[in-house]
């Protein structure tokens, strides 16, 4: 671990580590250090586990990749701005034009994310217990005003060019503080691997937003740019900023333009007389498609209309559907509602899809629009959402129709639309109806709104920043080719009203500068999707590795590795392997089918290269001693690639399929420890666990990161009541007194309930008197899964680690002790 050491003298703080003042003032210069664009920086952080003293970055080319530099100093001061050098590459050079920074802001949190429907269910891991504020806002300034011993950081992002030449860049930032400026080093590893511009993806990212029309149904909640700009629609003011969206919908890949087409047609002219007649007029509708292809933003048209039962207050007949159609009140923006089995409804099928389709077919729009019936199709959607959808295939037969789905007549509704959107916790707890679609050629799209929760995959402001990144990995690894969120900018929808907290917005209006404030958790969409292109260019050469690679980090929206560490480093696999690299795998020596890396080291993954037909079963043990061995994958992720993310010295092959295989060659991913884990594979004794969750023996000290208990990876304690504790105590021995300054512990993974208290360490050098180290109670850095405890070297053969744990709530239900290692310093 590194640490910025500061030394004040005459009122000026010099770092030793971090950064290179330039130029001093007369306050105390601020400490720097860096950060991943995966970590939350709050008011009050200190350099993480992940720190660095400078920005490098794995990309590949016209891909967007952030960091953050963090500051913080005894004195006030203002950063009054950051300055780029371009990026020297070998034969080629990045203009410092494609360097940006914003300063990072902070949302007010009264509480932390629920699911909606049950309070004390809250949403997990959180970065942090709320009240509070958080880290996410990208604020549109380019200075900011820090107050004494407050941290805050810049985000800092580097775009490669598509036309950059592939290989590695380097250049500085300068941060120019009234305290001192600050020279921060950038190094840009560029991989020769093109991601294609957003409006040629094969991918799709829809945004609901209420920019352009109504895409609710609460009409009293107003116009959306009227109640936070001041702008009437069409106005010079109102176009301007629509260009400013359309600019941010394209830097963050955002291609598919919602259009709400009541409030589009009715700008237009459209209305209806008292025969029921209706004239459409798409001079408005024309005129913002045509605003957004010619700025090369989207390539699909997304058409709403809204179908529904509403709610029983504005809907006396409940849950009977009601279809939205041109209003009486000519030019009003809100609909009328009627039945969708009524003739009202019925004149209107027969009129409006049919002059649509044939707008579209003649503006050549056809190929790339869609239609919703009615979104989250539930109570009256038997018949209500399929009675309507009937009718549009009856006036448009080739019409592609998608709406997103939660319960269950989800897997009926897939059946019948074109692209199949069922919500993420939909998908998981049975992904096979809508995995039958996609197999038969129907796009899949995931879809998050305030569920999932729990401890799913989702872009809540208290969730981690790689969550909504991770999904992306999800979405390659399942075949989904499209992603739907509501919303994009509901900001008549308040913080303090939202359950799961940043559902409504993932930007925040910017009146002053006429356009939208981005976010962390915009970004971490941006770098997902870049992510799945970036799988997707190497899926069209090798499948088996794209998907594997995937898979080795997500495997499903509630099971995924949190170690931002390790996806950083699959993720450097996916830009070689897409860029044509071979692995750079560890050396090792090969006896059969085991294989001897020299020296510990984290193995990260296993790519194994079979000829002809690999075994149906087979699984990779690893040990650190060749003795004693533990189970750490299997090839049901895949088979050209096993994820590991575990430490060890030995590993091993075991087929356990019948038949003759020809392994042709196997390389190793990871890298070899910089120090010796004293605790790898050493015995232990332990407190008796429970009988449902036992110790194979060797779990504590095996090198295996477990996931969740079903994995049978670490054992546990458990607790009936509330108030009652437990106090199981783990004692390794070494093998021989050595010197040992820090003690790390795996953290439960899945729920912070089953994690202890505290954790006391203590050393002994004939394993009966034993002296207390220290204690530790909080996880750290971004990945928020170890324990960690420093103290001042000692002599010692044996280490005693007790972890103290309450009940303290009902779902406090027990605590498990996964893996144990100890080091030098």
């Amino acid at each position: 671990m590194r640490w910025t050491r500061v030394v004040v003298a005459s009122g000026l703080m010099v770092t030793t580590a971090g950064s290179v003042p330039l130029a001093h003032a007369a306050g105390a210069t601020p400490g720097m250090w860096t950060e991943t664009s995966y970590n939350s920086v709050f008011k009050d952080s200190g350099r993480s586990p992940e720190a660095g003293n400078d920005i490098r970055l794995d990309t590949a080319k016209n891909d967007y990749e952030a960091a953050q530099i963090v500051l913080r100093g005894p004195s006030a001061f203002t950063v009054r701005g950051v300055d780029f050098t371009a990026l020297q590459g070998v034969a080629d050079a990045i203009p410092k034009t494609e360097l940006s920074y914003n300063p990072v802001g902070y949302e007010y949190l009264d509480r932390n994310s629920y699911n909606g429907w049950e309070p004390d269910n809250f949403v997990v891991p959180t970065i942090r217990t709320a009240p509070g504020d958080f880290p996410d806002r990208l604020l549109n300034r380019t200075s900011i005003d820090v107050p004494a011993d407050q941290t805050q950081s810049i985000w800092v992002r580097v775009h490669v060019p598509a036309t950059a030449k592939g290989g590695v860049y380097t250049g500085h930032a300068i941060v120019r503080t009234t305290n001192g400026n600050l020279n921060v080093p950038i190094r840009v590893n560029a991989r020769n691997v093109v991601i294609p511009p957003a409006n040629r993806s094969e991918f799709t990212n829809v945004m609901w937003t209420n920019f352009l029309g109504l895409t609710s149904w609460d009409p009293g909640a107003g116009d959306t740019v009227k109640l936070f700009y001041g702008h009437d629609r069409y106005s010079p003011q109102w176009w301007q900023l629509i260009d400013n969206w359309a600019d941010t919908m394209k830097r963050y890949r955002q291609n598919d333009l919602q259009l709400p087409l009541i409030n589009l047609l009715t700008d237009g002219g459209s209305k209806v007389d008292a025969a029921g007649n209706y004239t459409f007029d798409f001079a408005r509708f024309d005129q913002v498609v045509q605003r957004f292809l010619d700025k090369g933003v989207v390539n699909r048209l997304e058409g709403f209309t809204g179908a529904g039962p509403q709610n029983p207050d504005r809907n006396p007949q409940f849950p009977r559907y009601l279809q939205e159609v041109t209003p009486k009140q000519t030019g009003s923006q809100i609909p009328d509602f009627a039945y969708w089995d009524s003739p009202e409804a019925d004149n209107w099928y027969k009129q409006f899809y049919p002059a649509l389709r044939q707008h579209l077919a003649d503006k050549g729009w056809a190929g790339m629009f869609w239609m919703h019936v009615g979104d989250e199709p539930g109570a009256g959607g038997d018949p209500g959402w399929f009675g309507i959808a009937k009718k549009l295939r009856q006036y448009w037969p080739d019409v592609k129709i998608g709406d997103a789905v939660v319960n269950d007549l989800a897997p009926r509704v897939a059946q019948v639309e074109d692209i199949v959107i069922p919500n993420l916790f939909t998908y998981t707890i049975n992904p096979k109806p809508f995995d039958d679609q996609r197999k038969a050629g129907k796009p899949l799209w995931f879809y998050n709104c305030n569920v999932p929760a729990g401890n799913h995959l989702n872009r809540f402001i208290d969730q981690p920043e790689w969550s909504q990144r991770q999904t992306m990995w999800l979405a390659y690894g399942k075949g989904a080719t499209g992603y739907l969120h509501w919303a994009y900018g509901n900001w008549q929808y308040k913080m303090s009203d939202q359950t799961v907290k940043g559902d409504g917005y993932i930007v925040r209006p910017d009146k002053e500068h006429n356009t939208v404030e981005a976010s962390p958790r915009y970004e971490s969409l941006r770098d997902g999707m870049e992510d799945w292109e970036v799988l997707n260019h190497l899926g069209k050469t090798n499948p088996g590795l794209a998907h594997d690679l995937a898979n080795a980090v997500v495997q499903a929206s509630d099971k995924y590795s949190p170690d931002v560490s390790y996806m950083q480093r699959i993720r450097v696999l996916a830009l070689d392997a897409a860029a044509g690299l071979p692995l750079k795998g560890l050396r090792y020596t090969r006896n059969g089918l085991q294989f001897d890396l020299g020296r510990q080291a984290q193995v990260d993954g296993v790519q194994l290269h079979w000829g002809g037909t690999p075994p149906s079963k087979y699984r990779v043990l690893i040990s650190y001693d060749g003795v004693k061995w533990a189970d750490a994958a299997d090839n049901s992720g895949g088979d050209a690639f096993l994820g590991l993310n575990a430490k060890a010295r030995y590993l091993k092959l075991v087929v356990d399929s019948a038949g003759t295989y020809d392994l042709q060659g196997v390389e190793v991913a990871g890298q070899y420890l910089g120090q010796q884990n004293l605790a790898g594979g050493k015995t232990y004794e332990r407190t008796a666990p429970s009988a449902r969750f036992p110790d194979a023996g060797n779990e504590a000290t095996d090198g295996v990161l477990g996931d969740n208990w079903g994995d049978g990876k670490q054992f546990g304690y458990e607790l009936a009541s509330i108030g009652d504790s437990v106090q199981p105590i783990v004692t390794i021995d070494l093998g021989s007194a050595q010197s040992v300054g820090k003690v790390r512990v795996h953290a439960y993974e899945e729920y912070p309930d089953y994690r202890p208290d505290q954790i006391t360490v203590a050393t002994s050098e004939d394993g009966v008197n034993f002296t207390d180290r220290g204690q530790v109670s909080s996880v750290n850095g971004a990945s928020r899964i170890w324990y960690d405890l420093d103290f001042a070297p000692a002599k010692a053969r044996w280490l005693r680690l007790t972890f103290d744990k309450t009940m303290h709530d009902k779902y406090q239900t027990g605590v498990f002790i996964d893996e144990i290692e100890a080091y030098r310093n």
